[in-house]
Order: C-alpha cells, then structure tokens, then sequence
C-alpha cells in the first residue's frame, strides 16, 4: 500500500499545533510540534479572506514550524476553533431535502447573520439519531466561503495541497476511533477546554450525537460545566447516558480530575492521542505526555484521505 503523509494543525492556547501523519498499513506519527502564533483565529476569524494581510503572518509561522520540524508532506488539513462558525441542532422535517434544504438552511442561517448573504457560507447539515418519524434534529455547521478560502491561500503560499477544513472540537472523533477502540458502543462524554469556552459533546459508536458549547467563566468551573452538560443529556428523551468522560484541549488539574471522578462516578481522563499511534522519528517528549493538547491536529491528520 503506497503511503501518504499528511499536515494536521491546529490552534490552541495561543499557539499553532502540528502533526505530520503518514498514512500506510497503519497509522504513522512523524513530527509533532508546536509554536506561538499571533493569529488569533477565534476572534479574527470572520474577517480572514484570502486577500487578508495576516496571510503572510500564518504563512511564515507555519512554513518556519514545518521547516525546523523538516516535515516532508504535502498535503494539509486545518482544525479550526468553533468561535467563528455557526454550529447549531436544529430539528427539520424530514421531507425537506435537496433545493428545499438548501434553502431552508440559508433561510435559517440569515435569521443569524442578517448582515450576511447566506450563499457566504458553506452549509454542512448531518441527522442525528431519532426515533420521531416526522421531524430530525439535524446538525448544521455553517463556515464562511471567505475564511476557507484564507486557509486555501495559506496552503497554496506553503505549495500545500489542502484537503480538509474541520471544527477543532470535531477532530477528536478520529482521535479516539483509532487510540480507544474499546469504547466503540459505548456513549461517552467529549470535553474540549479553549480560550473563553468549553465545548461539550456526546458520542455515539465515536460519532457526535450531541453538542453544546458553554461561556468558560474565571476562574473557569470545569466541574460546573460538567455538570450542567450531565444534566442536559440526562433530561433528553432517549439519550442514554455517558460511560465516561474524556478531556482535551487545555490541560484539566488532576484534583479536578479526581473530583470529578468521585462526583459523577465514572471513569475521568485526558484524551491520550498517540495512545495507539506508532511514533517515529525524534520528538519531543514532554509533547507526547501533553498529547491531548495536540488531538484535534492528529485527529484531522488522521481523517485526510490517504
């Protein structure tokens, strides 16, 4: 099988995450490595277009993290922070479909963004599980035609071919299928710590069945937020509770940790993302040990087509 390698990179914590994934007979982890960046990708998100200056700013602090890190792909995918894309549940009928949808969606994405043309975005919409025979709650994301085409930009400069765009939070999903198995038919519950916020999800057989992003108060609450996401899935007709709870992102302090495991009585972990991932080549440990830091860059490394 002819092997290919992959750029992930993601945005965490004020600084860019890269990970190079060679994708053969099985998964391959060549680099991982991580830099200051001064995009602030959350906040200036729905400005970036390709002919934004901040371009060139991306342009140097990545092709310089790729070169020191003498990463040889070329092909990247980007995991992008949630804060400037439209993410909601919105239950449709199930006869909409086609034109209809589409327009349905744009519809509804205007009632958000009157100052936008809908047609500015580009509309993913997913059903989710549900036992009505009438009415699906969808999953609609919605990410703006101008910042996609500034990361198109940025891979273009770098003579990157670019494969896949995908919410940072999202990533996780590929993660976990390949470094924990074990919980395939199990409900678990996804935890991303971010600047601001904390995104919350339920997965499903590792597929996203439930989602809700929380305001990070300060100091921040993570056990507050834990526990207000445990009451929501709890009050969903249908929805089968967690079996464990999984953390990446921003490191989570081991006391909260082990709180957390004596208040929800589950089992409480940080995502380890190279758990099962062969490591090749010399990295930096301390990166390795710190992994869930650096799992929604392995994560869409991992979902590139190989």
């Amino acid at each position: 099988m002819r092997s290919t390698r992959t750029l992930g990179v993601s945005f965490c914590q004020g600084r860019i995450q890269l990970a190079e994934v060679e994708q053969g007979k099985a998964p391959n982890l060549l680099a991982l490595a991580e830099a200051e960046t001064s995009l602030d990708l959350a906040q200036a998100g729905i400005h970036l277009s390709a002919e934004h200056p901040q371009v060139a700013t991306l342009v140097g602090e990545l092709g310089d993290l790729i070169k020191r890190n003498k990463a040889g792909a070329k092909v990247v995918s980007f995991a992008i922070p949630p804060d400037p894309i439209f993410i909601s549940i919105i239950p449709l009928s199930i006869t909409l479909q086609g034109q209809a949808l589409t327009q349905y969606l744009q519809w509804e994405l205007s009632q958000y963004f009157p100052e936008t043309p809908p047609k500015d975005f580009v509309i993913d919409a997913q059903p989710l599980p549900s036992t009505d025979n009438t009415v699906n709650p969808t999953f609609v994301v919605g990410v703006r035609r101008r910042m996609i085409g500034f990361l198109q930009k940025v891979a273009s400069e770098l003579r990157l071919q670019l494969s896949i765009v995908n919410i940072d939070h999202f990533c996780i999903e590929k993660t976990l299928q390949f470094n924990y198995p074990e919980i395939s038919g199990y409900n678990i519950a996804l935890f991303g710590l971010r600047f601001g916020g904390i995104d919350a999800s339920l997965l499903k057989d590792n597929v996203t069945i439930d989602y809700r992003a929380f305001a990070l108060q300060q100091p921040p609450d993570v056990g507050k937020t834990v526990a207000a996401y445990l009451k929501h899935l709890k009050q969903r007709d249908g929805v089968t509770p967690p079996e464990a709870i999984l953390f990446h992102g921003q490191e989570v302090p081991v006391e909260t940790i082990k709180q957390l495991r004596t208040d929800t009585k589950k089992q409480v972990l940080m995502v380890n993302a190279v758990r099962k991932l062969t490591v090749s080549g010399k990295i930096y440990q301390p990166f390795l040990k710190e992994s869930y830091r650096f799992a929604a860059a392995i994560g869409v490394g991992l979902r590139s087509p190989s």
